[in-house]
């Protein structure tokens, strides 16, 4: 378990407290995903670009994903400034990630 809190600790590092993940998304035809930065989730503070229900996010608000390795190298939902984009696209060995993920789930 230790590796796993270390691992979602670091993880959770990445990300910079934009917010732009908490803003309403659309396909529009064609296949083009839209995010409408007039909309924001009801729960992001607009000022401090911080969720006031982080810790039950998931529970409160049901079109929050949680953000993983995959979302990161492939969801076009995310902006190509996102943390966790920059951070898995540019740094991190996406590979040896997901190796180390799926040990993890054995364990």
């Amino acid at each position: 378990m230790f590796l796993r809190d270390r691992w979602n600790r670091r993880w959770e590092s990445f990300c910079h407290c934009c917010g732009k993940c908490c803003y309403e998304k659309e396909y529009i035809p064609g296949g083009t995903l839209i995010t409408d930065y007039a909309k924001p989730c009801r729960f992001l503070d607009e000022e401090t670009r911080l969720c006031r229900v982080y810790i039950n996010r998931f529970n409160a608000c049901k079109e929050c994903r949680k953000v993983t390795v995959w979302t990161a190298l492939f969801s076009p939902a995310l902006p190509p400034d996102c943390g966790y984009v920059t951070k898995v696209r540019n740094g991190l060995n996406p590979r040896r990630i997901l190796q180390r993920i799926s040990r993890w789930k054995v364990l």
